[in-house]
């Protein structure tokens, strides 16, 4: 690797190495070993993947080596932050933490626990994980996460994962691995940031504000799959419910037809009866539209709806949503589909009715007023 080449590639210079204190020598030697230990640092790797692909709220898991440039580039970066430390050939593997890098993704937010329970209980940890969080994170999950024994700390650039520096040691030699977890669309988004911004695009404003909406989105995409989960097993909670009760009514009916039977009645008496039964086991009409929407209450009442209310709000109130031109026959479109969606909520539709005329933007399209889309 040539001097130059590098520079260029990480936008570095002398006047750089020189205040941070480090040798161009002193990081020739470090890439050098870097390179002769790769194959061991790869076991390694395998060897963690291998054992963590076990615990069943991973949903998929990859790792990487990190590069030998980026690992001087990397060097270089916290030597500049602190003048005072102190990185050489013969302790670097200590000091970068994530020689080896390992990403477990989970589907659910929820998921992140059983993984956290599962790492904590398996694995050596060097340090207490650390938390990232995103600045406005809500308080309740930053206090979730200290419950459970994590350090919180607010990411400047608005990232959402969980890190953990786990100490093993498959040769008799002690390795670090760095185990980042966090879900798909945080992962999505983080990657999405980092091929656009990284390294020479991270003050560009106008990539800032459109990466900060993205993460946005990513963390309402979040909170709606886990809504969905929790909807579908309380549906599935319902219908088993349902279920034992109709086999409970069934059985007390099967019962009463045997009751009348041995009675010393006459036919016609006991037909009268057992029609009287038979009405029993007839649904009641109102069954299945109690049971369509079971969340809808608890659901617009929720910290999560009201909370995209007013992301939608904060969205649609910045200076840079451009006006939204509705013709006529949109216009009548959305009128009928209020309409409809209203008479879809059932006989009593007075919140979803206040919803609609006040807190959200659905009126004011209606209306024709302008609306504009958030930043930060």
């Amino acid at each position: 690797m040539r001097k130059t080449d590098f520079y260029s590639r990480y936008n570095l210079s002398d006047k750089i190495l020189e205040d941070a204190d480090i040798a161009w020598s002193e990081l020739k030697a470090i890439k050098k070993e870097c390179e002769q230990v790769k194959e061991t640092l790869d076991a390694v790797g395998r060897f963690v993947i291998d054992q963590m692909i076990s615990c069943p709220a991973i949903h998929s898991i990859n790792y990487r080596l990190k590069d030998s440039d980026h690992l001087l580039e990397k060097i270089v970066r916290k030597k500049c932050e602190n003048k005072n430390r102190i990185i050489t050939v013969d302790n670097f593997r200590t000091e970068i933490k994530d020689l080896i890098g390992i990403r477990a993704l989970h589907l659910f937010k929820e998921d992140w626990l059983n993984i956290h329970k599962y790492i904590c209980e398996n694995w050596d940890l060097t340090e207490e994980p650390v938390a990232f969080v995103r600045h406005g994170d809500n308080k309740r999950i930053v206090n979730f996460y200290k419950r459970n024994n994590c350090q919180v700390k607010e990411h400047k650039f608005g990232y959402r994962s969980i890190h953990y520096t786990l100490r093993t040691r498959p040769k008799n030699e002690d390795f670090l691995v760095e185990v980042q977890v966090r879900t798909l669309f945080e992962e999505a988004w983080g990657e999405i940031d980092h091929r656009v911004r990284y390294p020479y695009e991270m003050n560009n404003d106008l990539l800032v504000r459109l990466s900060s909406i993205l993460n946005r989105l990513a963390g309402d995409a979040d909170e709606l799959g886990s809504y969905m989960r929790y909807f579908k097993k309380r549906e599935k909670k319902k219908q088993n419910e349902h279920k034992k009760q109709l086999e409970e009514k069934n059985k007390v009916i099967e019962e009463l037809y045997k009751q009348v039977e041995a009675l010393a009645i006459g036919n016609q008496e006991k037909e009268r009866i057992n029609k009287n039964i038979a009405d029993l086991m007839k649904e009641d009409d109102n069954t299945d539209e109690d049971f369509d929407f079971p969340w809808l209450d608890s659901f617009l009442d929720s910290d999560l709806f009201k909370g995209i209310q007013g992301r939608i709000m904060e969205y649609m109130n910045s200076d840079d949503f451009k006006p939204l031109e509705i013709s006529e026959d949109d216009l009548k479109i959305l009128q009928k589909t209020q309409k409809e969606l209203i008479s879809l909520m059932g006989p009593a539709p007075e919140k979803m009715e206040q919803m609609l005329k006040q807190k959200v933007a659905l009126p004011n399209l209606l209306d024709h007023q302008n609306v504009e889309d958030d930043h930060e």
